[in-house]
């Protein structure tokens, strides 16, 4: 798959293995009909808006200070990654929303938590090292292209 090819919903638990659906409802006490569908991919606009919500500065000038809140980037998490739900309150279906996200028990924050955790896994340092080179556009064969004075071999 390429960097931009779009990415496939993952739906949690996952039906189609009914063995493994079965375990994971019970293991978190989710009824039968539950599913959470959650963005297949993490974007750096995604990561922008997670970390912006978990930090800023507090004062001004000499007096500033960072401000880290952890619990507001992992509930801004939520609300990026989850696209639908069949979550219900007195049988009818909730609508994913911050308010609702805020009021998820922990066994429905977590193990959904767990799995975007997966998805938006970092790359390790062998993977970024392997990355970074051409990461900015700029490789000797697309600036040889580009510039009237190719670089030596």
């Amino acid at each position: 798959m390429g960097a931009f090819d779009a990415a496939a919903n993952i739906v949690l638990p996952d039906d189609s293995n009914t063995e493994e659906a079965a375990k994971f409802r019970t293991k978190w006490h989710w009824e039968a009909h539950e599913v959470v569908i959650l963005k297949g991919v993490y974007t750096t606009a995604d990561q922008e808006i997670v970390e912006n919500a978990g930090g800023g500065v507090k004062g001004q000038g000499k007096k500033s200070t960072p401000d880290m809140r952890i619990g507001s980037s992992r509930a801004k998490l939520l609300e990026v990654m989850i696209r639908d739900w069949t979550f219900t309150m007195n049988g009818r279906k909730q609508e994913v929303s911050r308010n609702a996200i805020a009021h998820l028990p922990s066994n429905y924050r977590t193990p959904i938590l767990e799995r975007i955790d997966e998805i938006a896994e970092p790359m390790s340092e062998e993977e970024q090292e392997d990355f970074l080179p051409g990461s900015n556009g700029h490789t000797k064969e697309s600036s040889d292209e580009m510039s009237p004075f190719p670089t030596s071999a």
